[in-house]
């Protein structure tokens, strides 16, 4: 098993017209191309022949063609030679699917299951891509613990004067991580209050799910009535996909799901899908730029001084070795509760 066996989110479909697009996971790089007939290629961005990047080509007749040497290769990766008609030459292809407006790609004959996005009662808001200066463990870590939310972010959160009554739970199996976090609402503007039709001091819950083939974490976002505990307001529901795309640089592939609230102040919700969006996209943005001032950045967490909400980060870190990388003799790394204060 390794990285490239699992499934990734590496491109927006839309962005594949004329021509080939490269990208990059996990330090390879790929080319995505469409054929004239819709069927979408994608194999090492590096043609057989004299290493050219095939990005930089074009598409005829439903193949890539280099523009070195005039090589066509069709959506396999087999290739051959204009100038040599038999000589044959075969590029490393991956597997590809389209879902949810976005080019997924695996390893050629790997088994590994799609990750399921379930969106049933909610309506697909928008997908969005951020790039983080900073290696996979370290971007995971951000995005899955709500300390830093008072700090950080300007709609979802908790107040830092009340953090400590913020109640956080950690459950896990051998390929799953689940962390629930309830507590009272951060200030937020009346306007985003009318919208989702919460307010301040209701109860915010930020309950999670991450998995790691591929690496992903499915994020329900609700509010609740502090007295009683009725549900209300606004549902998100998110998916984020950590991409690795070299030891120093993450990718985010996220999906946003809504439930808009009965009580909220708008009804024709789909007409705010793009300010949706934008506020998704504005708090990853807030995440990008702490993350990307961290003083040090290595994954490993020896030396630091870890509180209530860090118990997940050695659990990813042996989850992210053993099922996302298939380093089977990965040593363990679980935080136990006694290692946090």
């Amino acid at each position: 098993m390794a990285v490239w066996d699992h499934w990734h989110p590496v491109l927006d479909v839309s962005r594949l017209a004329q021509r080939p697009v490269g990208v990059m996971l996990a330090g390879r790089e790929i080319v995505v191309f469409r054929s004239a007939g819709g069927a979408i290629g994608a194999f090492d961005d590096c043609c057989p022949h004299r290493r050219m990047r095939l990005s930089l080509g074009s598409v005829s007749e439903g193949k890539l063609v280099c523009q070195y040497h005039g090589w066509s290769f069709d959506c396999h990766g087999a290739g051959e030679s204009p100038g040599t008609p038999k000589l044959r030459a075969q590029a490393r292809a991956y597997e590809t699917q389209v879902r949810h407006g976005w080019v997924w790609l695996r390893a050629a004959g790997a088994s590994t299951e799609f990750p399921q996005l379930d969106g049933a009662g909610y309506r697909f808001v928008g997908a969005l891509r951020h790039e983080m200066q900073a290696p996979l463990e370290i971007v995971l870590d951000n995005f899955t613990e709500v300390e830093h939310t008072p700090t950080t972010h300007a709609l979802l959160g908790y107040e830092m004067t009340r953090m400590a009554e913020v109640e956080t739970r950690v459950d896990s199996t051998s390929d799953s991580v689940r962390v629930y976090n309830s507590g009272p609402q951060k200030k937020i503007s009346p306007a985003i209050e009318f919208l989702f039709g919460i307010r301040t001091g209701d109860l915010f819950v930020d309950d999670w799910t991450t998995r790691f083939s591929p690496v992903y974490t499915c994020y329900d976002q609700y509010w609740q009535d502090a007295k009683t505990g009725a549900a209300k307001g606004a549902r998100w529901r998110n998916y984020v996909f950590f991409n690795p795309i070299t030891p120093e640089r993450t990718e985010l592939a996220t999906f946003a799901f809504i439930q808009p609230s009965p009580a909220g102040g708008w009804r024709n919700w789909f007409l705010f899908d793009p300010a949706l969006k934008w506020l998704v996209g504005r708090e990853i943005a807030f995440d990008k730029q702490m993350v990307e001032s961290l003083a040090d950045k290595r994954p490993d967490i020896d030396g630091m001084k870890l509180s209530r909400f860090d118990k997940v980060l050695g659990m990813h870190r042996s989850r992210i070795e053993t099922i996302y990388r298939g380093n089977a003799d990965a040593p363990a790394s679980e935080i136990h509760a006694s290692a946090v204060v």
